[in-house]
């Protein structure tokens, strides 16, 4: 308790030394009157908002609903989403999984009911990340309340049951992983890729990115493919390829030449980088690009192809705005453009014929209100001769925020199930205030 105490009292020095003290009390207000409001809402009966769009002759349905709502309807716990289980057979399950403060909780029932699961001796510490390795199992990232806020701080590794009993514990282990794909188990195989801070200092970065294996459940790890900081930033994602056993890709941003796409067909003894790395230039569809048309935090596997969407607003485009790219998969890359959207890209959901695509809020200063919000796109799995490779169906509401502009923070279901799915959200997007989860529910005609 001490220890939060202490970080706070800290924090409201750094406020006050930069004269944002007083701008820092108002929004608080300003939250807490926001929330009492939104609660009081969400006693009564679910807040809900809908969006939709009608689409282009000849794609598979004509019309998309999106109805979007906060599931946790308790004030307390503080939950924020942090995945949705996908099972050994690749199949999606109704197991959705979020973090608080001393623990997580878990749903059973796609988001309907809820089970709080406090982690002995941690009742303090942050939880960032919660994955679940089956038999009853889960792999969580945690951090101290005295490290909170400390840049490339390593984080503790636990291995825990569901009733919050920790099984393994290894203390300062190694740093975070990026949203919901950079950690995945297949098989017996374990892993996880880094994604630490690691901001440059005079020119350089100060650490050294990893990824880790485990082939005992979490008992035991080994660092299997490692970058020098001079080479990459951080991690963006990796996962296993459905239905090809030992692959997994990996890509690593953020600076243009920083970023690539590696494949491993042997679970992670060998890798080799598809994305053509000795070129400092890509043409696709007849535009050159800089290395970012690699920078991506989520891709998805079709037939034969890949297709991804980049984790950059590409401003020296013409015109400037995130791609989305579509490539056969071979020894190299060749992507061809689907489609351009505004900000970053941070998730792909596969939600039958077509893939739903999330950017984030703007990043950039002075960009009108109109033009700041997140963005909704689709994109069929096959291409629809003579009309678009990609549609915008709406851009979300969005309300004052001292939050930073991820809006899902590349946190969110690979699939929608019988079309529900979930993501994370910043507290001031979508709805004024309420937890950092949304459950979606996608109708299409």
């Amino acid at each position: 308790m001490w220890q939060v105490i202490r970080f706070y009292v800290q924090r409201a020095r750094e406020l006050r030394s930069s004269g944002q003290l007083g701008h820092a009390i108002l929004s608080r207000l300003r939250r807490r009157h926001a929330e009492a409001r939104f609660n009081a809402e969400q006693s009564t009966a679910r807040v809900r908002k809908e969006y939709s769009a009608d689409l282009p002759v000849g794609y598979p349905a004509r019309k998309i609903t999106l109805s979007l709502s906060v599931p946790f309807t308790q004030t307390k716990p503080n939950i924020a989403f942090t995945d949705h289980v996908v099972d050994q057979q690749d199949r999606m399950t109704n197991t959705v999984l979020a973090t608080m403060r001393g623990g997580f909780v878990v749903s059973r029932d796609l988001g309907k009911t809820w089970k709080i699961v406090k982690v002995e001796g941690h009742a303090e510490h942050y939880f960032i990340n919660v994955k679940d390795i089956g038999l009853g199992e889960f792999l969580i990232q945690t951090i101290p309340p005295q490290s909170r806020g400390i840049k490339n701080v390593p984080l503790d590794m636990l291995v825990v049951n569901e009733s919050g009993k920790v099984i393994v514990k290894h203390p300062a282990h190694s740093h975070r992983w990026h949203g919901s794909r950079s950690a995945a188990i297949a098989g017996s195989t374990i892993l996880f890729a880094e994604y630490l801070s690691n901001i440059a200092v005079d020119g350089k970065r100060p650490a050294d990115c990893k990824v880790w294996r485990s082939r005992d459940r979490g008992r035991s790890w080994e660092a299997v493919f490692e970058q020098l900081g001079g080479n990459v930033r951080h991690f963006h994602f990796l996962q296993p390829r459905p239905g090809n056993e030992g692959e997994w890709w990996l890509t690593s941003g953020d600076l243009p030449s920083e970023c690539h796409i590696w494949v491993t067909h042997d679970d992670g003894d060998n890798w080799d980088d598809i994305s053509t790395p000795r070129r400092e230039r890509i043409k696709a569809s007849g535009e050159h690009y800089k290395r970012d048309l690699f920078r991506l935090t989520d891709l998805a596997w079709v037939e034969g192809d890949v297709i991804w969407g980049t984790d950059d607003h590409v401003g020296y485009g013409k015109p400037p705005g995130a791609r989305v790219f579509r490539s056969a998969i071979g020894r190299r890359l060749e992507p061809e453009l689907i489609g351009i959207g505004r900000w970053h890209f941070r998730n792909m959901v596969d939600i039958g014929d077509f893939l739903l695509l999330l950017s984030q809020r703007s990043n950039v200063a002075g960009t009108p209100d109109a033009l700041k919000k997140p963005s909704v796109h689709l994109v069929p799995k096959k291409a629809v001769p003579g009309a678009p490779g990609m549609v915008h169906v709406c851009d979300l509401d969005i309300y004052p925020t001292r939050d930073r502009p991820g809006f899902t923070f590349s946190k969110a279901s690979r699939a929608a199930v019988d079309g529900t799915f979930f993501t994370y959200r910043s507290s001031e997007d979508v709805f004024p205030a309420g937890h950092r989860i949304l459950e979606w529910k996608v109708t299409l005609e």
